[in-house]
């Protein structure tokens, strides 16, 4: 259980960063975040950039984190995206 809990707030620690960054999971898997946050970016830009990391669908999604936040000048909102993956 508090293996978990340490797992799961670095998990957080490195997605709120804004950028890749490596974590090391309890059974030692490399666990890597990917930001493809902003306007005209989603889900396959994070995707593309694990595959790049680990081989195409090499990995495995631990997390995947996305919200809108409040809306830019254009009055669109923006979107945040996080990807937490565990390369095999």
């Amino acid at each position: 259980m508090r293996m978990t809990i340490l797992l799961t707030l670095s998990v957080f620690a490195a997605a709120s960063s804004g950028c890749m960054s490596d974590v090391k999971a309890p059974s030692s898997a490399k666990t890597s975040t990917f930001d493809c946050s902003g306007p005209g970016k989603g889900w396959g830009d994070c995707t593309d950039k694990a595959d790049a990391q680990c081989g195409v669908r090499g990995y495995t999604i631990v997390a995947r984190n996305g919200d809108a936040e409040g809306n830019n000048s254009s009055g669109n909102t923006q979107m945040k995206r996080t990807l937490v993956v565990s390369c095999k």
